[in-house]
């Protein structure tokens, strides 16, 4: 019994850390939801903020145009103002005519790649109907560091077979982008502005358009410590579940032995595979005896063979086996340990008759 008192301690204790560690962790996932819902809404207020600051200087810039093309000393200007940017902004400003036409891009190097790279797949583009013009193109492929090559006569006619991951890294990957895809930024960290470009008569000529991209999220409540922590919370619930798992087949091994059930040990590995479902079964099929001996005259729990009852003083002599000390219950004919016959006296259980012995002849 004490082995089995020992396991109860034990399970209490899986129980007890189990329910802390479970309300850990539902604890810092609720703060981690928290801070993430404040840092999305700082992130729409910060990125609000810019598009106004950068929708003003757009307007404006798009005010110094007269006229198309663009004046260089205007192409000067929104040059200085791209490098003077903070390393977490990225800054890309084009124009376009109504009819679609380049004129000039900031920052140079990045509109000569994909420029270049529409110019020779501009066939396939018209093709695959994949993006409606260049702009479109520019707009939508600007800030990604994949390198663009050129499609091979025969190379992509399959422009509707949805292409696996696998096969976006083929040189023809660009046609099929998905605007949903993560392509190494968040979405929501892009602003698209555009503005109108008139010539001196005040007819609109063209467009001048910016794309920003924000790499750096707002500074706010960081989210690593609770994560950390909630993960914690989560390792301890698989930990005291496994302790758990563990502590029910040892507890029935331990119960099937005081109990005489045979081969306890199958159905400890039992209990080890089907966990609740065959200690269910377990507990419904042992034997009602608990294998508890217990003083007939004070009713206390008795712990082995002994000749008085250590909290009554009450005779024992009748409650054990007297050739093999078995503990025995009362109306027990038959000691179960060595098969001896018990007989009833006044006093209780005598020891088992011996044989009768034949007598000798001479």
């Amino acid at each position: 019994m004490e082995r089995k008192k020992i396991l109860g301690r034990a399970a209490l204790i899986g129980v007890a850390v189990f329910v802390v560690a479970a309300a850990t962790a539902a604890a810092m996932a609720l703060q981690v939801q928290r801070t993430g819902a404040r840092h999305r809404a700082l992130a729409e207020e910060q990125m609000a903020q810019l598009a106004r600051e950068y929708q003003g200087y757009l307007d404006e810039t798009a005010k110094a145009i007269k006229g198309l093309p663009v004046d260089p000393k205007v192409i000067g200007e929104i040059q200085t103002r791209h490098y003077q940017q903070q390393p977490a902004l990225s800054l890309y400003v084009w124009a376009s005519s109504n009819a679609g036409e380049f004129q000039f891009g900031v920052p140079s190097d990045a509109f000569a790649r994909l420029n270049n790279a529409y110019d020779q797949n501009r066939e396939v583009i018209a093709k695959d109907n994949h993006f409606a013009n260049r702009d479109q193109f520019l707009r939508t492929l600007l800030h990604h560091s994949r390198r663009i090559e050129r499609v091979e006569a025969g190379e992509s006619d399959d422009s509707d077979d949805r292409r696996s991951p696998a096969r976006r890294h083929e040189p023809s990957w660009w046609r099929f982008y998905d605007e949903n895809e993560d392509w190494g930024f968040s979405r929501d960290r892009v602003i698209f502005l555009s503005s109108p470009i008139q010539d001196a008569a005040g007819a609109t000529v063209g467009n001048l358009n910016l794309k920003l991209v924000n790499l750096k999220g707002p500074a706010g409540e960081s989210k690593e410590v609770p994560e950390r922590i909630m993960i914690g919370g989560v390792i301890g619930m698989v930990a005291s579940l496994i302790w758990l798992w563990f502590l029910l087949p040892s507890w029935v091994y331990i119960d099937a032995q005081q109990r005489h059930v045979p081969r306890p040990l199958l159905w400890s590995l039992l209990t080890l595979i089907g966990s609740v479902f065959a200690l269910l079964v377990y507990l419904v099929s042992r034997p009602t005896d608990s294998g508890e001996f217990r003083c007939p005259q004070c009713s206390k729990m008795l712990n082995g063979s002994k000749a008085g009852c250590p909290y009554c003083g009450a005779d024992l002599s009748a409650v054990f086996c007297p050739r093999c000390q078995y503990p025995l219950k009362p109306g027990w004919t038959f000691c179960p340990s060595c098969r001896s016959a018990l007989t009833k006296t006044s006093g209780g259980l005598d020891a088992p008759a011996e044989p009768p012995v034949a007598p000798t002849t001479t």
